[in-house]
């Protein structure tokens, strides 16, 4: 977790100096202070979800190529790296091989693809040595993507993009930050090339992963988000580097809209940091909890002689496995199963989802459309054996 939390302030100084060398301190300070709005984003980190590591990789790659354009081996290794995390920065990488080509030619190119090849091999030859199948983690993240009914053809993706983009709060990054990005296209000219190409490739991505059959999620649309909220200090505070007189009036107007949005807005930001606060100590307090009924000694001693364990969803299935050192084949989620277990242990959660109710910022399909009859609900051949505020254990050991 501290590792991640350090990632993500390092991700808040590497936007502040992608930003600044793009638009200026000023802009980049306002852009820094609406990404810093991103409850979702903070949320990550004190969870420490790989994203974070994700996203610093990702945009210090694009840094670097700012500063030093068709810079080549640097980038391509953060961009690398950042693909043992998160297959999405495969594309990144491909894009960025093709981009080279001008400048290395034909020779240059097989040597940097055979580099950008490094990363989805390794992913393929490690789900291969784990689990026997080397596209282990494609099938599986496309049937769980099933069974939680967030699989979205291509066509359903983009109507859901506005609200997955928008994050946090889908006034301000979409209007006032899309305006901010038009703003920005127009000072930046040719230099627009770069954030505009990471807002494509992101968007290229998400729909690739629909095409797929994954799941159809907001934290594929992080990238682009990201921009839309420097978009939104480029929004208010763009008039300030424009010199052309009737640009200027124009841009001085959409910062006036701006101010008004962003004000109306403020109750919904401050909403979203009280939520950002009973998140946080619902997961402590969950996996306190977890931890604490697996130790239950009426529990201990059933979780190897009384199987499979049927928790809710599949969220709580690693913390299980790193408490008890189970195997993953002896737990079970409900919303895998074909019909209701007649045997083994129940553990019945407080709330269906295992996680917090979703943030205003997190858009998406919720768990409980996934959810069976028989999801977190007290079987009645099952009998009771152990409590705690936010956990219920019953038993069916023939």
């Amino acid at each position: 977790m501290l590792t991640t939390i350090a990632c993500f302030l390092g991700l808040i100084v590497v936007i502040f100096r992608f930003t600044q060398h793009l638009l200026g301190t000023l802009i980049a300070a306002v852009g820094v202070a609406f990404v810093l709005t991103r409850t979702d984003l903070e949320f990550y980190a004190m969870r420490a979800v790989v994203d974070v590591p994700f996203l610093l990789m990702i945009f210090s790659a694009a840094l670097i190529e700012l500063k030093r354009p068709r810079a080549g081996m640097p980038v391509l290794a953060l961009l690398g790296l950042a693909g043992l995390l998160r297959p999405e920065a495969w594309v990144f990488s491909g894009a960025y091989v093709l981009w080279l080509y001008p400048k290395v030619g034909w020779p240059g190119i097989v040597r940097y693809a055979a580099v950008a090849a490094i990363a989805p091999l390794l992913w393929l030859i490690s789900d291969w040595i784990v689990t026997g199948h080397p596209l282990h983690s494609l099938t599986s993240t496309r049937d769980v993507a099933g069974q939680f009914g967030r699989n979205r053809s291509v066509p359903s993706a983009i109507g859901q993009i506005p609200s997955y983009i928008g994050a946090n709060e889908h006034y301000v990054n979409d209007v006032v930050g899309g305006l901010g990005c038009l703003l920005a296209i127009y000072l930046l000219r040719k230099r627009a090339a770069l954030p505009a190409g990471l807002i494509a490739i992101g968007l290229f991505t998400f729909l690739a992963i629909a095409a797929a059959g994954l799941s159809v999620i907001p934290r594929y649309l992080v990238v682009p988000s990201i921009l839309l909220n420097v978009g939104v200090g480029v929004a208010l505070f763009g008039w300030t580097i424009v010199k052309e007189r009737r640009a200027r009036q124009v841009a001085i107007g959409v910062a006036v809209l701006s101010v008004l949005i962003v004000a109306w807005r403020v109750p919904a930001f401050v909403n979203d940091f009280r939520k950002l606060h009973g998140q946080t100590l619902f997961v402590k307090r969950q996996h306190q909890n977890l931890k604490s009924v697996l130790e239950d000694p009426a529990v201990v001693p059933l979780l190897r002689s009384c199987g499979p364990i049927t928790v809710p969803t599949h969220s709580a299935i690693p913390v299980i496995e790193y408490e008890t050192g189970l195997p993953k084949q002896a737990i079970q989620a409900s919303i895998a199963q074909a019909r209701p277990p007649a045997r083994g242990l129940l553990f019945n959660d407080i709330t269906f989802n295992f996680e917090p109710a979703a943030a205003r910022s997190v858009t998406g399909v919720s768990a409980a459309s996934a959810q069976k009859w028989w999801s977190n609900y007290p079987l009645s051949a099952f009998k009771f054996v152990a409590a705690n505020p936010f956990w219920r254990v019953y038993a069916n050991c023939p």
